[in-house]
């Protein structure tokens, strides 16, 4: 009885102040290894841009309290590694409608053609000297 007695009424609507476990969990450390090395992520992989050995990296965070074994990091740095490149993060948002006439308005059309590349190709073969279209249907192959 006194269990219910905390838990939240069904029949009362709840808001957003009630979440406030929820909203707790980011910042608390995760309790598995390949979390708490996910959850340092951004620190691991900004050392290792600057040049810095895994090894060293794995030094640093053993003397942060990770207590995770070197071979074991490996793995977890592995699979992050390839959990990134095979679901590389979202993009940032599209822009808005107004943006977009904004950009639209500042003169760049350029930016807006979708065949900008192959024109740009075209323009090229144009300029050197030796044209050869290996799929063109206007061949003449006997003079």
């Amino acid at each position: 009885m006194t269990m219910t007695a905390n838990l939240v009424s069904p029949s009362r609507k709840r808001s957003k102040s009630d979440l406030v476990h929820l909203r707790a969990l980011p910042s608390a450390e995760p309790a598995t290894g390949t979390g708490r090395v996910a959850w340092i992520w951004p620190e691991i992989e900004a050392a290792l841009r600057t040049g810095k050995k895994l090894r060293e990296v794995w030094n640093a965070a053993r003397a942060d309290g990770f207590d995770i074994p070197y071979p074991q990091f490996r793995v977890y740095v592995s699979r992050l590694r390839n959990r990134l490149l095979n679901h590389p993060p979202e993009p940032a948002p599209k822009p808005s409608a107004a943006e977009k006439s904004a950009a639209s308005d500042s003169g760049s059309p350029a930016a807006n053609d979708p065949f900008r590349n192959l024109r740009e190709q075209r323009e090229k073969k144009q300029s050197t000297g030796f044209d050869y279209d290996p799929f063109s249907i206007q061949k003449q192959l006997i003079d």
